[in-house]
């Protein structure tokens, strides 16, 4: 998931937007706007955690969800059914690709 926000920049020392792309809650990247730098982070550890907590609590919140809204459950289910996978494989790409590339930079999170 991608989303910007205006922060300062460590590189260039401006206030600037950044794209950060996040896996699940994790922030992976954060890429200034302005100059163009990027913080990378290894999360893959966090991540499978993470994960795994998503993964076993999202009965509860789809039950949670349809109490509140039946028919806006029933109906946003066929969509969901066919985005989720892709968008569970895009945060592994993401998390990856990232995670190997800031390891080997050793720009890693800690």
């Amino acid at each position: 998931m991608s989303e910007h926000a205006v922060l300062l920049c460590q590189h260039c020392g401006e206030e600037a937007d950044h794209r950060l792309a996040y896996a699940g809650r994790l922030l992976v990247t954060s890429e200034c706007q302005n100059c163009g730098h990027t913080i990378e982070r290894d999360v893959r550890s966090r991540y499978l955690a993470d994960l795994k907590q998503r993964v076993a609590t999202k009965p509860i919140r789809m039950w949670k969800r349809f109490a509140r809204h039946p028919l806006g459950f029933a109906r946003s289910l066929p969509g969901t059914t066919v985005r989720k996978p892709s968008e569970l494989l895009d945060e592994v790409r993401l998390v990856w690709c990232y995670g190997r590339r800031a390891s080997n930079t050793h720009d890693r999170d800690s």
